[in-house]
This record gives structure tokens, C-alpha cells and sequence, in this order.
């Protein structure tokens, strides 16, 4: 008996034992799959049980970017910036465009009044000739720019090539040299930045000096151009008045007369005269004839000479004024004819001589104005030499480096995990 109850006891350790053991691995199955779901770091290459080909080549991928886009350009930037980054010195000019007869180039002769701008325009205008390759190759003429530009200093990436060409020059130029303009009061402001600070002095010296130059090469052909329109202006009054002068000469000449108002007035008084003492005679023979019975030798010779003032006041006031058709001026017309004749030649003179004044005074103002400098550079703050380098901005380019670095490696971490995550799916 009690054997049979001992074997049945074993077979109910067996039996619980396998029961403990199936519940055993149930519970590391859901174990492991527990752990299989929790998410791992990237750099490791994600959960699982074991890792995947290409989980190690993912896991490579980021370590090699890290490298590649972050530790590599920092390292060198900062070797860059420290060692071998050559000191810039910059020397700032700052001037405004102006005229001699108001503010800006807005008056007579500027180059407003050519292209129909303001102050802005005008400091545009002066910008744009900075930056062109019109004022390197004119201040090319006493500097050698290429040797100011590349000076030595083994900075391959700020110093001008050795084979630069014209164009190469030009944008290394742009890169140098900048002009801003403000839209508002047309103030400009010009940097130079070179290796030297002496060389920056004197080339911002130079390109002040070369925009008051071409400045006033422009408004100056504006005024050769109008001096030129005034002398042919003058040369044609001063014609019409030689022909005026020549044709009142030739009028006088053809009456036979100087003036015929003092004509005229030189006749009144004659007829006048005549008139006075043809009144006289008149009386003189009434008085005779009342008090003589026979006509007498004396009043046959006062009555003669009665007739011959009258013939004589007859002529004149012939000459004086006729209805004659007499209107050629000759000295056969009368005077009025002659008179009106030679008002209408007088009339002639006087226009052409008025015409000739404007025209010389025209003339004058513009020579006078175009000898004298009308458009100028006002420069209210004077280039300095540069006592340190302000370029390159070490700490600064080194930061923005390490900062732009870092976030190209994070799109590309970022783009590969969304790339693995897709696929894996």
C-alpha cells in the first residue's frame, strides 16, 4: 500500500514539473519578446536579436558621416582660422554726391539732370563706376593690384591667384571692395579691405578721387554740350545782326537820310519858318495895295517873293508827306515814305541786337559756369589706416562652421534613419 501511494506521489512530482517547466519557457519567450520590441539606439542598429548586416552597415554609415560632415570640417576650419588665415585691414570711406548749386547733383550741370534722378541715383550711379571694371583698369594705372592682392601670406583662399584673369580680377574686386548706397538721403559708403592697412588707405584715397573725376567728366559733358548750343546761338545773332546793321546802312543810304524824326523835325521847322514870314509878306503887300493906287517895283518884288515862299513851303510839305506811290525809299519819295522804310530796317536792328545780348549773355553764364567744378564728392568721414585686422573673424567663422556642420550631419543622420525605416518595413 504504501508503495502504491509512494509511486503515485512521483508521477505528481513529475507531472508538476513539467507543467513548472512548460510555464517556465512561456515566460522567457514573452521575455524576450519584450525585449526584442524595446527600441535600441540607432548607433547600435536598432533592436532585435541579433544584429543585422545591415544594421553594422547603418551603424558604419552615421559614424563615417559624424566624421566626414561634422569632425572633418571643424577640425580643418579651426586649423584654417587659427593658422594660416591671413589678416585683412579695412579702411571705410563714407560721402555723399554734391553740387555747387544745391544738394545732390539736382541742379544745372548734374548727373541728375541728365537721367532724371535724385541724390540716391546719383550715389548709384558712383556705386556701380566703383564695382566696374572701368575704375580697376584706372586704378590699375598707378597701383599693381595684383600684387596688392596677393602679397604672399600662403592663404591660397583670400589671396587673388597667381594666373587670375581680367574677370577673375574683377570678382575678387567685388568681394574686396564694397559700396553700399542708402535709397533714402543717397549717402555712400565704401570699404576696402586689402592686407596691408596702408595699401586700404590709399586705395580708398584713390577711388574718392576717381569718383569726383568721373562725376565731374559727366556733368561736364553735359555742360560742353550746352556751351557749344550757346556759341552757335551767339554766331547766328551775331549774323543777323551784321545783316541788320548792313541793311539800316543801305536804307539810309537809299533815302539820303541818318533819322526821320530829326528829318522830319528839321522840315516842320523850315515850313514853320517859311509860313512866318510868308504871313509877313502877306501883310507887307496887303498894306501896300490899300495905300497905293499904281502896283509899284516894290510891291511887284514883295509879291514875287510871296510866291516863291509858297513854292518853297510847297515842296517841303511835298517832301514831308505825299500821296505819291512813292514807296521804294528812294530820295525822290517823300518823307514819310522814307520814314517808314526806314523804322521797319530800325524795328529789324533792334530785335536783332536784343537777340544778340541774350545770346552773349547766354553765352557767358554757361563758359563761366563750365570753368568751374559744379559736382563734387562731399566725404564726411575720411578713410583712416587701419591700426588692426578686422578680417577674417576667426572665433566667429570657426562657430558657424562647427554649427552648419553639425546640422548637415543631422539631416543626414535623420534622411538614413527614415531611408532604413522605410525599407525595414
Amino acid at each position: 500500500m504504501e508503495a502504491m501511494v509512494t509511486q503515485g506521489a512521483n508521477r505528481g512530482v513529475r507531472r508538476i514539473s513539467a507543467q513548472d517547466r512548460s510555464t517556465a519557457i512561456s515566460l522567457e519567450f514573452r521575455r524576450v519578446a519584450r525585449k526584442a520590441r524595446i527600441p535600441r539606439p540607432i548607433t547600435t542598429g536598432g533592436g532585435g536579436f541579433r544584429a543585422r548586416r545591415s544594421d553594422k552597415i547603418f551603424r558604419f554609415y552615421l559614424i563615417g558621416s559624424f566624421i566626414v560632415l561634422f569632425i572633418t570640417p571643424t577640425i580643418a576650419a579651426s586649423v584654417y582660422y587659427t593658422f594660416i588665415a591671413a589678416n585683412q585691414y579695412l579702411s571705410e570711406a563714407r560721402f555723399t554726391v554734391k553740387s555747387s548749386e544745391g544738394s545732390g547733383l539736382q541742379a544745372f550741370a548734374g548727373i541728375s539732370s541728365i537721367l532724371g534722378g535724385g541724390p540716391s541715383t546719383d550715389a548709384a550711379i558712383v556705386a556701380e563706376y566703383i564695382q566696374s571694371r572701368a575704375v580697376i583698369e584706372e586704378v590699375g594705372k598707378k597701383f599693381d593690384l595684383r600684387a596688392v592682392f596677393t602679397p604672399g601670406t600662403n592663404d591660397i583662399f583670400a589671396e587673388l591667384g597667381a594666373g587670375a584673369t581680367a574677370e577673375d580680377l574683377l570678382d575678387y574686386w567685388e568681394r574686396q571692395v564694397k559700396v553700399s548706397v542708402e535709397q533714402a538721403t543717397g549717402l555712400v559708403t565704401l570699404r576696402v579691405r586689402t592686407f596691408n592697412p596702408e595699401d586700404s588707405l590709399n586705395l580708398s584715397n584713390e577711388l574718392v578721387r576717381i569718383s569726383e573725376r568721373m562725376v565731374n567728366e559727366l556733368t561736364g559733358r553735359n555742360e560742353a554740350n550746352s556751351l557749344d548750343e550757346a556759341a552757335n546761338e551767339l554766331r547766328r545773332t551775331k549774323l543777323n545782326l551784321e545783316a541788320a546793321v548792313s541793311a539800316m546802312r543801305d536804307a539810309r543810304n537809299s533815302a539820303g537820310i541818318l533819322d526821320a524824326e530829326i528829318s522830319a523835325k528839321a522840315y516842320s521847322e523850315i515850313i514853320t519858318a517859311l509860313n512866318i514870314e510868308a504871313t509877313k509878306l502877306s501883310v507887307q503887300i496887303e498894306s501896300l495895295r490899300r495905300s497905293s493906287t499904281t502896283k509899284g517895283p516894290q510891291l511887284r518884288a514883295l509879291e514875287a517873293r510871296f510866291s516863291s515862299l509858297n513854292d518853297q513851303i510847297g515842296s517841303y510839305e511835298r517832301k514831308t508827306a505825299s500821296t505819291s506811290d512813292v514807296q521804294d525809299g528812294s530820295r525822290n519819295g517823300s518823307l514819310a515814305d522814307r520814314s517808314a522804310v526806314l523804322s521797319n530796317k530800325a524795328l529789324e536792328l533792334n530785335i536783332a541786337q536784343q537777340e544778340y545780348a541774350k545770346a552773349s549773355a547766354a553765352y557767358e553764364l554757361q563758359r563761366t559756369t563750365s570753368e568751374r567744378q559744379r559736382s563734387y564728392l562731399l566725404t564726411y568721414i575720411q578713410p583712416r589706416a587701419a591700426e588692426d585686422s578686422l578680417y577674417p573673424r576667426r572665433v566667429l567663422m570657426s562657430v558657424a562652421v562647427l554649427i552648419v556642420s553639425l546640422l548637415m550631419w543631422g539631416i543626414s543622420a535623420g534622411l538614413a534613419v527614415l531611408v532604413r525605416d522605410h525599407t525595414a518595413a
